[in-house]
């Protein structure tokens, strides 16, 4: 920093002023640094997320809550229920790689940098939000719905914190934890288990839907087809994997062996335990140098002793 000048913007909250006033009564103050402290109450205006970014965001993912809650009534299902923590993780990342536009992100930028920028143009998005949302009031006989500016914005989700209220939470994080009472457990519906054979068939019938539309994409079949081929190497290396254990078990070894052996950084080791006579040399050397191919070997070793 020696020779330069520097600005530094900073907002008016406690800590950060605690920490200039510390620094500058330690041995190494600053020197070449300019504090300007932002005007009180006015940090919004400079944060390009509250200029728009983050309403925008959460207006695409309310949007398929909005969506998902429908299709569930419509199949006689509670979206209360089959609703998860896995779901809306889904549609935040949906919503901010597909969803928002990186028009509405500059715009938000300006924004918060020149005064004269225009106010945020509103997304058709939106209009799509409010039509939906009086779908789902019909559909789920909501009587008295609120206002579609407290559905996607609510009060409860608008955070201002005091410097009282943060040193008071910081206070309860230190603070040993009280047994809390037992609350009414959720019946919550789990997403079931889906085996590789299984998406390797969904794949397949995901292709074929593709292949028979009048206008199908030709981009999209193509990632299918790529997602295919990772699908079936991941199950041919998990039968691999089950191959050998199921090799040990057969021959009886205790479970302590098996895991070292398996786990065992030298595939040499690996065969010569499992292959009680030294053939195929030539294959033996090649595995030693790849643990992968130690563990081809070792399956199709094991076939050929089945036949």
């Amino acid at each position: 920093m020696t020779g330069r000048q520097v600005v530094l913007l900073i907002d008016n909250f406690s800590a950060h002023g605690l920490a200039v006033e510390n620094i500058n009564k330690s041995l190494y103050p600053l020197q070449n640094t300019l504090i300007i402290w932002l005007p009180r109450n006015a940090t919004s205006k400079y944060q390009p997320l509250d200029q728009g970014i983050i309403y925008s965001w959460k207006c695409h993912w309310k949007r398929q809550w909005i969506t998902y809650m429908l299709e569930e009534y419509k199949s006689n299902r509670d979206p209360l229920t089959t609703m998860n923590v896995l779901k809306a993780l889904r549609w935040g990342i949906q919503a901010w790689d597909i969803d928002m536009a990186p028009a509405t992100i500059q715009h938000c930028f300006q924004r918060a940098l020149f005064k004269k920028t225009a106010v945020l143009p509103k997304d058709l998005s939106i209009i799509q939000i409010s039509n939906d949302f009086q779908r789902l009031c019909t559909v789920s006989g909501i009587q008295n719905p609120m206002k579609i500016e407290n559905f996607l914005n609510p009060a409860e989700e608008v955070v201002e914190d005091s410097s009282e209220d943060l040193e008071r939470q910081i206070i309860e994080q230190l603070e040993p934890e009280e047994p809390e009472d037992e609350e009414e457990t959720i019946n919550m519906e789990a997403d079931p288990q889906i085996s590789t054979t299984e998406g390797l068939d969904m794949v397949k019938r995901l292709r074929l839907y593709e292949e028979r539309q009048d206008k199908g994409d030709t981009e999209i079949i193509q990632q299918l087809n790529r997602y295919e081929r990772r699908l079936g190497a991941r199950r041919l290396e998990n039968q691999q994997q089950q191959d050998i254990r199921a090799y040990f078990h057969l021959a009886k070894f205790d479970t302590k062996s098996v895991h070292k052996l398996v786990n065992d950084p030298n595939p040499y080791v690996l065969i010569l335990t499992v292959l009680k006579h030294r053939t195929e040399r030539e294959y033996l050397r090649l595995a030693t140098k790849n643990m992968k191919l130690a563990k081809a070997f070792l399956g199709h070793a094991v076939a050929c002793r089945e036949e």
